[in-house]
């Protein structure tokens, strides 16, 4: 039986929570957030035993074997490396932390300390993903030399914290088309990042909250109205050192026609597009014919409770973790090389040998 305790008790730990209860070899036995009020409401709705404002009580109770890191992504890097030294195995929400040598901080530390460090990349565990990579890692496609990454909304105001560029790292790019870059590069094999020439702007962030009979986004649970400091929109072009590329555009405030959640693939003897988490559009030479199909994905499974299944598996009988510490590295290069590339205009260089 794994004991587990949550750090943070935001909209996202309850579906940590949901995923730990669907787990029978797993015990949910501590929360902890600043916010006494909501960690009292996680704890009393999930029969929590304990009850915390205090995430280091957490790590200092011996009885707890694990830690699901569930609060904003500036607190990430401390609370993970101090709960790797506590003995605990972490998963940690995306995005991994605010910066490239955050990140490898955290992942030293898993190192040193013989701890799993597994971040949440949930839409590797979508069925579509399966089955996508299943098919490439077939060969069917052939080397993959070109990606594209779309995730667009017209309207959704992020705030609170999310919306501090200093806090969460960024906006549409970094928080949520985070998943679409990753699921790319999981389903390429995860090249090396080799350059990186980005585009961000704030444009149009003075239409938040003004444009009528459109959602308002996501909320975190501090509820503040916060100065928008994140980019309205932004675009990237990534060379990875195997030769593919990918094109990468991400947005919350924008007059763009195109909107949605899509990842297209182009390999030398087929491609394939996903729009959302299911539809799936394959492209093949059949006898000479170009041929456009459409598989059938019949799957019960929840992502997301999937996910967590293979974190508890992984700490319980040390299964080999599908997120390694070196993907997510290579996942914020990404982020940290579009940002920064915006900033100067000029392309970042990354050293792909180290």
């Amino acid at each position: 039986m794994l004991k587990v305790g949550i750090i943070g008790a935001g909209s996202i730990s309850v579906r940590h929570l949901n995923a730990y209860t669907q787990n029978p070899h797993v015990q949910v036995v501590a929360i902890a957030d600043l916010n006494e009020a909501l960690a009292k409401e996680r704890a009393q709705a999930y029969n929590l035993e304990k009850c915390y404002t205090d995430y280091r009580l957490i790590l200092e109770d011996n009885e707890i074997d694990a830690i699901s890191i569930a609060t904003p992504t500036f607190t990430h890097c401390n609370i993970t490396i101090e709960a790797l030294k506590a003995g605990k195995h972490v998963i940690c929400e995306k995005p991994p932390a605010l910066t490239v040598k955050e990140t490898k901080l955290m992942v030293e530390t898993a190192k040193e300390t013989g701890k799993l460090l597994m971040f949440g990349f949930v839409v590797r565990f979508n069925p579509a993903t399966a089955l996508l990579k299943d098919y490439i890692d077939s060969g069917k496609m052939g080397p993959i030399y070109h990606a594209e990454v779309m995730r667009l909304s017209r309207y959704s105001v992020l705030r609170g914290w999310f919306a501090d560029k200093t806090k969460s790292g960024g906006g549409m790019l970094m928080d949520a088309a985070i998943h679409q870059i990753d699921q790319v590069m999981y389903l390429m094999g995860y090249p090396k990042v080799k350059e990186v020439l980005g585009f961000a702007t704030t444009i149009n962030n003075d239409l938040a909250g003004k444009i009528k009979g459109q959602k308002i986004g996501y909320v975190s649970s501090d509820q503040n109205q916060l100065e928008r400091s994140i980019e309205s929109m932004s675009s990237g072009y990534v060379v990875l050192d195997n030769g593919a590329r990918i094109y990468i555009k991400a947005g919350s405030i924008n007059y763009s026609v195109s909107k949605g959640v899509c990842i297209e693939l182009v390999g030398k003897d087929g491609g394939i597009k996903l729009d959302g988490n299911s539809e799936i559009t394959m492209l093949s030479n059949v006898n000479d014919y170009l041929v456009e199909s459409k598989p059938i994905i019949e799957s019960g499974s929840v992502p997301f409770e999937s996910q967590i299944n293979h974190f508890v598996d992984c700490c319980i009988n040390n299964t080999p973790c599908i997120c390694e510490g070196w993907q997510a590295i290579e996942l914020m290069k990404i982020f940290e090389g579009i940002y920064q590339s915006a900033e100067t205009g000029k392309a970042v260089h990354y050293d792909t040998e180290a």
